[in-house]
């Protein structure tokens, strides 16, 4: 998760969806810097040493949906991220990993590239793609 809006969405459907399922979701964060992009391997950084405001947040967010039932957590590595995606969901033996996706295409696809697409092709786990205008359509009873 980037902590944009399409990416908010796909949080949103990851907890309902591991909701209606019963299922662990493990969230995770790489932030999106020339510093922490040399370490591919993904090593973690201690969040109570280096949550930006975007971070703490999100663990409110997340502290209320546990005490609502939710089972999950939140890491935050660092990282290439479509490699650290990759490595981590195979080493959690993930069924599947659900991301937000932006439908760039053209110019800005070429300029910005896809860490969702990236994941899509290079990971043999299941990759559901949330679009941004589809969020409407989650979970609809």
């Amino acid at each position: 998760m980037d902590y944009s809006s399409t990416s908010d969405n796909a949080v949103h459907y990851a907890i309902e969806f591991s909701k209606k399922v019963g299922a662990h979701v493990r969230f995770l964060h790489i932030p999106s810097s020339e510093a922490t992009s040399a370490d591919a391997a993904g090593s973690p950084v201690r969040p109570e040493d280096d949550l930006d405001a975007r971070s703490k947040k999100f663990l409110q967010v997340l502290t209320a949906e546990k005490d609502n039932g939710l089972n999950a957590d939140f890491l935050i590595l660092n990282g290439d991220a479509p490699h650290v995606i990759t490595e981590q969901a195979l080493s959690w033996s993930a069924d599947m990993i659900i991301m937000g996706f932006h439908g760039r295409t053209g110019r800005e696809r070429l300029m910005m590239g896809s860490v969702s697409e990236e994941v899509f092709r290079g990971c043999d786990i299941p990759v559901l793609l949330v679009k941004k205008q589809l969020v409407d359509k989650i979970f609809v009873e």
